[in-house]
C-alpha cells in the first residue's frame, strides 16, 4: 500500500480570517483532520487541523464561531 491510496485527493481549505466554526464544519462535511490555510492569492499561509480546533475552544471557552483560524492555526515556514 502506498500513500496515494490514503490521501485526500480534494484538499479543503479556507481563510485566516474565517471562523473556527467554518474550519471544523469543512473537516466534519469532508470526513478530514485537517484544513489548508490560504491567503487572498489562493497561496498556503498555514493549517488547521482538529486538534487545533479542539484545544482552542477548551482553553479559550468561546463558542467555535468568535474564535478566528488566524489565531490557532500553524504558520507556513518559508525556506531560505
Amino acid at each position: 500500500m502506498n500513500v496515494r491510496t490514503l490521501m485526500s485527493r480534494h484538499v479543503q481549505s479556507c481563510s485566516p480570517h474565517d471562523s473556527l466554526e467554518t474550519a471544523a464544519r469543512l473537516m466534519w462535511e469532508h470526513d478530514i483532520g485537517s484544513v489548508v490555510v490560504v491567503d487572498g492569492h489562493e497561496r498556503p499561509v498555514g493549517m488547521i487541523t482538529d486538534r487545533d480546533v479542539c484545544m482552542a475552544a477548551y482553553t479559550q471557552g468561546l463558542p467555535l464561531r468568535e474564535m478566528l483560524v488566524e489565531k490557532v492555526m500553524s504558520r507556513a515556514r518559508l525556506e531560505k
